[in-house]
């Protein structure tokens, strides 16, 4: 058996290499604004049997749990406009209407958010796993994209803006939850 930490071609993921690409609604891509990302997890529920004496467990449904993301908030692209947008898009009406004007009990009827619509405004969500290969002309490794996390049907669930604090010189962020049905992971290079 070999030992691997020893071996040329064994490379760990590492915490800070990675992508997330989506692009909310008809909005700029933010994969460059991803400070965080928690990978996809899961759960198998337990079902116990009662049987004389004894209790046995049994797996039932797998249950995919929702993951956080932490956003820079950037004056371009805002992405606090963006996220209202988002809102807006999948079908959220304040009370004053999009355009200003003064929802009546019909209005808010027909502006009902819906699961294609939070499907489709958010897009296709993917985590990317950046790793390295050897540069064919010599020289420096290249990065890449090695694998990917994609989340099937994915839509926010929470957005937090952050706050402002005079005390205080960091960036903005902006935390998401982000619900999805299931997801697939797909190795891109296997080098």
């Amino acid at each position: 058996m070999s030992d691997f930490w020893t071996s040329p071609t064994f490379e760990p993921k590492r915490a800070f290499r990675f992508l997330v690409e989506f692009t909310p609604g008809e909005s700029e891509s933010l994969q460059f604004l991803a400070k965080s990302v928690d990978r996809p997890s899961y759960t198998v529920s337990s079902n116990p049997h009662k049987f004389f004496n004894h209790t046995f467990h049994y797996p039932g449904r797998v249950e995919w749990n929702t993951v956080s993301l932490t956003l820079v908030d950037a004056m371009s692209p805002n992405a606090s406009k963006i996220f209202m947008d988002y809102l807006h898009n999948i079908g959220y009406a304040d009370p004053e209407g999009n355009a200003g004007q003064t929802l009546s009990h019909h209005n808010i009827i027909n502006h009902a958010i819906t699961k294609n619509t939070a499907t489709s405004q958010l897009g296709i969500v993917k985590i990317m796993e950046i790793g390295t290969s050897q540069n064919p002309a010599g020289g420096d490794s290249l990065a890449e994209v090695k694998a990917e996390w994609v989340l099937k049907n994915a839509f926010i669930t929470e957005v937090n803006f952050g706050s402002h604090a005079y005390d205080s010189e960091e960036m903005i962020d902006i935390q998401l939850t982000i619900q999805y049905d299931w997801a697939k992971y797909n190795i891109l290079q296997d080098r």
